[in-house]
């Protein structure tokens, strides 16, 4: 199979969706797997600080890309292969019954699972980076209350 087009549709007074178009045929591995990687290196990145405004709300730009560098260093010891897999899967089964794909439709609603997923990634680093934060000031008030106390 080859990808004959990647778009964005034209509509007057709207942001148009991205489209991926392929030719009839069935989608091979090969190129699963490369539109996988690319949707990872294209999408990831927002998918990543949409779940972390999610979850904590407003954090500082500092705290935001600390969870952000976290989650990442996660995904890249335990989860790459994985994720990549599951995407190209996706890929597959989708292009077998259509020959035009929504590409942000895709990640919303095929992709559920790894959105759910990366959102407990975020979770999981976030509240250990922001709990050991909140750790080391409580130590340190701690530690000044001490030295007032010895005056």
């Amino acid at each position: 199979m080859n990808i004959t087009e990647l778009t964005q549709d034209e509509i007057e007074g709207s942001d148009a969706p991205a489209v991926l178009e392929a030719d009839g045929e069935a989608l091979d591995s090969e190129t699963a797997g490369l539109v996988a990687g690319w949707l990872v290196a294209k999408y990831r990145s927002k998918l990543i600080y949409d779940c972390i405004d999610d979850v904590f709300g407003k954090l500082d730009d500092d705290d935001r890309d600390e969870v952000y560098r976290g989650v990442c260093d996660i995904i890249s010891c335990r989860y790459k292969l994985k994720h990549l897999e599951y995407i190209k899967n996706k890929l597959m089964d989708y292009f077998e019954y259509d020959s035009k794909m929504n590409i942000d439709g895709f990640i919303n609603f095929r992709l559920r699972a790894y959105k759910d997923e990366l959102r407990a990634l975020v979770e999981e680093c976030g509240y250990d980076i922001l709990g050991g934060r909140e750790y080391k000031d409580y130590m340190e008030l701690l530690d000044l209350i001490d030295f007032l106390l010895r005056l």
